[in-house]
């Protein structure tokens, strides 16, 4: 078995700043807990959990709580903690995405909080990255880390586009964008969770954009710009099937924000009506358009021969354009070109 923090050879005095952030600490409590939600994950668990064992800072506890799944998934976590200790298993019945947070927050042992989802992937960076910058800034109480968007395989599909700055996050945030700090990127102080209380039942679907704001009000938000999070795409996300919910409680949020701020409710942003779910092959055409705008042809190209294939009627000229190399809004601006050059 490993252990995250079994060092026991004494450290120079000039070396201990730079041994309590690798972990070498005397006190048996990890520096940082990892929870991680797992609920039908079996296909991604094993791969989401090994990026985490694989952190160049290894000082951690991983709190796996299974949300009464019925899969496979609790006996891959039970073999993944018998090798490794660092591993705990929380099992319950099926109780929902902020109760297990919240359970998972009061049994945290760490000055720090990691977030990681079951399908996910760490880059082995990430942890070392995100506490040398708390560390350097307290009062900084969240940190949050560049994201590649990826596809169920782990092509990557674009980067996204995350703010820097407190400021800019905050905004982003009372304008409903909730990819400001992607929360299962993010190292949190575990007491400024604490503080708050945590997540809110009530703000289920919109609970992180609840979070992030509350946290906002008693320190500072960051992002660092590296890459160091892949954010796995799939049908089965919140995204895809609770959009309407998601929708509704964000916008709940920050009304109460604004009326915190001593703000009219009502100044919340309008914006524009839920989409409904998409069929695959408009997800997949998507996914081919993004991959093309951010220069990953490949990835374009596989989800551009996919959307044809399912719905060949609607995406023709999908592939013809990915394969062109034409990216959308140049290819509508040719067509409108093309259409008054015809109608003079």
């Amino acid at each position: 078995m490993r252990r995250g923090h079994s060092t026991k050879t004494p450290v120079a005095p000039e070396l201990i700043g730079l041994a309590q952030i690798m972990g070498m600490r005397s006190n048996e409590e990890p520096r940082i807990t990892v929870l991680m939600p797992v609920y039908q994950a079996e296909r991604y668990l094993e791969e989401a959990v090994e990026s985490v064992l694989a952190q160049s800072f290894d000082d951690f506890e991983l709190l796996a709580l299974d949300d009464g799944s019925t899969d496979a998934s609790p006996r891959i976590l039970e073999a993944l903690a018998d090798r490794d200790d660092r591993i705990r298993v929380r099992g319950a019945e099926h109780v929902g995405l902020v109760t297990q947070l919240n359970q998972g927050l009061a049994e945290a042992r760490g000055e720090f909080v990691a977030r990681m989802d079951a399908d996910d992937i760490s880059h082995p960076e990430r942890f070392e990255r995100q506490l040398v910058y708390l560390d350097a800034h307290r009062e900084c109480v969240a940190v949050g880390t560049g994201v590649h968007e990826v596809d169920p395989e782990r092509r990557i599909i674009r980067t996204l586009d995350i703010p820097a700055t407190h400021s800019e996050i905050e905004s982003q945030l009372m304008q409903g964008n909730g990819g400001a700090l992607i929360h299962a990127s993010a190292l949190y102080r575990t007491q400024a969770l604490r503080s708050i209380k945590g997540y809110r039942k009530e703000f289920e679907y919109g609970e992180v954009i609840d979070l992030h704001l509350r946290l906002a009000e008693i320190g500072r938000l960051a992002n660092l710009p590296e890459s160091l999070y892949e954010y796995r795409q799939n049908f089965a996300s919140v995204c895809f099937t609770r959009g309407h919910e998601l929708r509704s409680k964000q916008d709940a949020a920050i009304r109460e924000a604004l009326v915190r701020q001593g703000l009219d409710p009502e100044s919340a942003p309008k914006r524009p009506p839920v989409v409904p779910a998409a069929s695959a092959d408009a997800v997949w055409a998507t996914w081919a358009n993004r991959a093309l705008v951010a220069g990953h042809r490949d990835t374009a190209r596989h989800y551009a021969i996919k959307a044809f294939r399912a719905a060949p009627q609607r995406h023709w000229k999908l592939p013809i354009r990915v394969w062109l190399g034409v990216q959308p809004l140049l290819w509508k601006r040719s067509r409108q070109r093309l259409q008054r050059w015809i109608g003079r």
